[in-house]
């Protein structure tokens, strides 16, 4: 349980990693215990630490206790500031003063259900001051995630354009003042598929099965379903239901569990973590409107109608990777995977960064597959890229076209996955051979 008002900035806060989400589960409008204030600002600390040009000195403990008021928190939290030297200003003044640092900054509201300075600090609000404070901090010292940012206008018409990373870890935010201004400034927000929508996800689900009276087992190789069968189960998952399940899919359980391992995070929370699956918490929270470019039906069928051969490649490369994960087999180079280094090239808004990442994985998935049993990895490389990129980039450059011809005043934000606005014939560049002028925001 917890209030309307601190909804927006406990949303934040969970995305910090800087208190145990496991505090939902009782009520937070209650006076903050010391036990968890003593974690809050164990984590808060922690955070601000990460921030590029914070340097944590050695200062006094910071003593906690049970039924703090809310001047007492926030004077914690300023004393945990104070321990800290900052390459950039961040104006903490020498002469503590609610009215000269935490008020002027935002960070003590007051109003708006918000309780007085000197009634009991309850958890949500502590939560909500470290929040804010962890945003004011990274703002000043220009540490947070810059991501790819692009704006184009017509007319009257603007469009923000942000790559996205669909699975992602705690580091990676908060994000930007540019990118968050950019956000709140659009009408609505508009991704590649709504995850909210019941009906698409149904007929996406449709698609997952074999319906023809066939199973997995008559579509791949005998290796490749007992190998399939033997790493489900790892996961919970019978030979019952991996049997009619598509090969596509089966792929894409893997390389999600995959991926999720490669930042050592459950595959649940690196998925909520995604970039835009954030910004589509925010809108359902915001009440800001939701578009979808393409949808869970579109997708399914771009995935279903991949060759058998493409399937199964892309099923034995996705257990390639998850079962190196499982064993242990990653050597000291293999630890910075292609994932984090996407993540930390967009988090420093470094576009040369991210692509050179995925160029140096392509050369070696290419000297070291190039033929095997499913193919000849090339023609199914291209193939698969063909499906992934180069068809639905054409889609989403015509579909942002529409919005910027729309009558009105209009600005949309809309985020795709980053390798849409940076492959070799990308969205942008479609969008330039329109005529559109786009400028990139750093």
């Amino acid at each position: 349980i917890f209030s309307g008002w601190a909804t927006k900035d406990l949303v934040t806060g969970d995305r910090f990693n800087i208190y145990p989400l496991s505090w939902y589960e009782n009520t937070l409008t209650t006076p903050i215990t010391k036990e968890q204030m003593s974690q809050l600002v164990s984590g808060f600390s922690d955070k601000i630490s990460k921030a590029e040009g914070v340097t944590v000195a050695t200062g006094s403990a910071i003593e906690v206790k049970d039924n703090m008021t809310v001047q007492e928190v926030l004077t914690t939290f300023y004393a945990v500031l104070s321990n800290n030297t900052y390459t950039n200003d961040i104006e903490l003044n020498d002469t503590f003063g609610i009215e000269s640092f935490m008020k002027e900054n935002d960070i003590f509201i007051g109003k708006n259900g918000e309780r007085g300075l000197t009634d009991k600090c309850t958890t949500e609000q502590a939560c909500v001051f470290a929040t804010r404070l962890v945003s004011y901090v990274y703002d000043k010292q220009d540490a947070a995630s810059k991501g790819f940012l692009w704006k184009i206008n017509k007319n009257e018409n603007t469009i923000y354009l942000l790559g996205s990373i669909h699975v992602a870890d705690y580091d990676l935010y908060p994000f930007s003042e540019e990118m968050l201004t950019a956000y709140e400034e659009s009408d609505a927000l508009v991704v590649e598929v709504n995850l909210n929508d019941q009906e698409g996800l149904a007929a996406f689900t449709s698609l997952l099965f074999y319906t023809d009276g066939t199973t997995l087992k008559d579509h791949v190789s005998p290796e490749t379903y007992a190998r399939t069968v033997n790493l489900a189960a790892k996961y919970g998952v019978p030979e019952s239901t991996v049997a009619s399940l598509k090969a596509w899919y089966m792929s894409n359980f893997f390389s999600s569990m995959a991926a999720a391992d490669s930042i050592d995070k459950e595959a649940s929370t690196a998925a909520a973590l995604g970039i835009d699956n954030s910004f589509m918490t925010d809108a359902m929270i915001g009440g800001k409107a939701i578009q979808e470019i393409e949808g869970y039906e579109m997708q399914g069928k771009m995935f279903d109608e991949f060759s058998s051969e493409l399937q199964e490649y892309l099923l034995n490369t996705s257990m390639d990777s998850l079962s190196e994960s499982l064993e242990g087999r990653k050597t000291t180079n293999d630890s910075d995977t292609l994932l984090k280094r996407w993540l930390r090239s967009w988090q420093d808004g470094n576009i040369e960064a991210f692509k050179n990442a995925y160029d140096v994985e392509n050369e070696v998935l290419g000297d070291t597959f190039t033929e095997n049993k499913y193919g000849n990895v090339e023609e199914l490389n291209s193939e698969y890229y063909m499906a992934l990129l180069t068809n639905r980039d054409k889609g989403m450059a015509d579909y942002i076209d529409g919005l910027l011809k729309e009558e009105g005043e209009n600005t949309y934000f809309v985020v795709v996955g980053s390798l849409h606005y940076l492959s070799d014939y990308s969205v942008l560049n479609i969008l330039e051979e329109k005529g559109y002028e786009i400028n990139q925001i750093k």
